[in-house]
């Protein structure tokens, strides 16, 4: 499958040289994908299973800059889907949209820019619980909008260098929506049970790297972190992507992507239901251990992409 991108770096502000600097410049970019797997077997007495599987995404971006203010927004978008034994799952499934805008400080302060930056995303398809190694319809645990995220943040960035970039923002809201009904009842996703939306107020950072590690081999992360001021602000909200890209050609590469979340407010299943027989016969059940654990994915893939 095609490796999860790390979110368009958008707040990258535009450098070229001009005679004017109070030209208007504008800048887009974009990166179109598609991998496709098929797997077939037939009395195949090494055993294994057939399947087919494809990913598709979409990154797009623009920069406008005048003079010292600038705009910037990106899209990065992505579906994936592996069909095994009967039944479509999802291997990954994204729609982020951001903004920001930028206006530079003072020289004095070594090219610094004040800037508010708009961050959402959600999902395409519904997500289900597996069960016995399949995806159970019955079990919704996810949805378009449910959740949903929108980060809005007032901050700073300092001077940004060749390969890392940095937004702090010290005024940040962050609402998560949970537009599914059963979802709400059960409270999900931090949402108090019954209603469709918690509003977070804190800190937030963003850190992004692109490092050359030799010639048409790169690696890029962005990390996001997020405290929220008014409960618990020690446990903070995580989410980094990293990739390591393989160029072999124009539209040839090889991708190994990781992502890793961690978030108090998202309840996981760390150790199922289950039955024991104690010492003197009598059968027990024993509930399930849920509790806020550490997200983590990890692709390896060659694929095929188009740059605009």
């Amino acid at each position: 499958m095609i490796a999860q991108l790390p979110v368009p770096r958008v707040e990258q502000a535009v450098k070229m040289e001009d005679e004017n600097p109070n030209d208007t410049v504008r800048v887009f970019n974009g990166t179109l994908g598609l991998n496709l797997s098929q797997t077939a077997l037939e009395n195949w007495a090494g055993g294994g299973e057939s399947s087919v599987a494809f990913t598709a995404l979409s990154q797009l971006g623009k920069v406008i800059e005048k003079g010292p203010r600038s705009a910037s927004w990106g899209v990065d978008a992505a579906l994936g889907l592996l069909r095994q034994q009967g039944a479509w799952r999802k291997t990954d499934d994204r729609i982020v949209v951001t903004g920001q805008w930028n206006a530079a400080m003072r020289s004095s302060l070594n090219g610094g820019r004040l800037s508010l930056l708009v961050d959402a995303r959600t999902q395409f398809l519904p997500g289900y619980a597996v069960v016995d190694g399949l995806p159970d319809q019955s079990q919704r645990i996810s949805d378009f909008l449910s959740p949903g995220y929108l980060v809005g943040a007032a901050g700073f960035a300092p001077k940004q260098g060749d390969r890392h970039q940095f937004f702090l923002a010290p005024l940040t809201g962050k609402l998560t929506v949970l537009l599914d009904d059963t979802l709400s009842a059960a409270g999900a996703f931090g949402v108090p049970a019954g209603q469709t939306s918690r509003l977070e107020l804190g800190g937030y950072l963003r850190w992004n790297l692109k490092w050359p590690l030799m010639d048409n081999v790169t690696w890029t992360h962005q990390v996001d972190l997020f405290s929220n001021y008014l409960d618990s602000p020690g446990n903070i909200d995580i989410n980094w992507t990293g990739l390591l890209e393989l160029k072999v050609n124009e539209s040839l590469r090889t991708t190994i992507s990781t992502h890793l979340i961690y978030d108090d407010d998202v309840v996981l299943e760390k150790e199922p239901a289950r039955t024991e027989t104690n010492d003197q016969g009598v059968v027990v059940d024993i509930p399930a251990r849920l509790g806020p654990g550490t997200q983590f994915k990890e692709v390896l893939s060659v694929g095929f992409s188009y740059t605009l």
